[in-house]
């Protein structure tokens, strides 16, 4: 009786779920798309370059690679960084200022 509750339950939490959108939560937003691209101008032109097209060592983030990325990977890079690759961890910004950064990307394709 107790597995069947449970599987219950799990179904119901699944069929919960199933509903949610996923993803970056400002797609297709103007505004997020400008708070972003002034975070960028702040916290990441210095490595990747104003327009995002890489310098030196850091990758353009115009590339079809980053671009075909989901956003959700995006966002984690942008959290925890890569470190091996000299990329520092952005953790210290607010989850919402990392997404705006992500739709900012997602707006140079």
């Amino acid at each position: 009786m107790k597995a069947a509750v449970f599987w219950a339950m799990c179904a119901a939490l699944v069929a919960a779920g199933a509903g949610q959108r996923s993803g970056n939560p400002y797609e297709g937003n103007a505004d997020a798309v400008r708070a972003g691209e002034k975070l960028f101008g702040l916290h990441c032109a210095q490595c990747h370059g104003r327009s995002a097209e890489g310098v030196g060592q850091a990758p353009s983030l115009r590339s079809k690679k980053v671009q075909d990325t989901p956003p959700e990977t995006l966002f984690e890079t942008i959290k925890n960084g890569r470190m091996r690759h000299g990329m520092p961890t952005w953790a210290q910004l607010p989850s919402e200022q990392r997404w705006q950064i992500v739709t900012y990307l997602r707006s140079l394709k």
